[in-house]
């Protein structure tokens, strides 16, 4: 199993720049070992990989967005308005999801529930 693979994606999902995602790698490493820990299949082919990969790319992708963002819909600070969009957010969790429906036959997706909330 391959973290060079799941950074690969994870860069591709991201939108992010080489160098900028690299930052990330440790999250990756993080994500892949969480999915890497679901897995209940004695035998892990290529497809099945690349599935597991996916997955903890998209995991990845989602934990970087819950760090990232914000929950403030906009803030001003004298003549500046900054908006937050947590679209981004809740199409990553649902490509989260689908991904666990991707997987639950070789990995135990009833481990994986979780909730995030950013800490103020």
């Amino acid at each position: 199993m391959s973290v060079e693979n799941t950074l690969s994606r994870f860069k591709l999902i991201s939108g992010l720049e080489s160098s900028e995602a690299e930052q990330w790698q440790d999250l990756v490493s993080e994500a892949r070992e969480y999915i890497d820990s679901l897995v209940i299949k004695d035998d892990i082919f290529e497809l099945d990989e690349k599935r597991l990969d996916n997955a903890a790319a998209v995991y990845a992708y989602y934990r970087y967005l819950c760090y990232s963002s914000s929950d403030e819909s906009s803030f001003s600070a004298g003549d500046i308005k900054v908006t937050f969009n947590n679209d981004k957010l809740k199409a990553a969790k649902e490509m989260w999801d689908m991904e666990l429906e991707n997987i639950k036959d070789i990995a135990d997706t009833g481990k994986s529930l979780f909730i995030f909330k950013r800490v103020n």
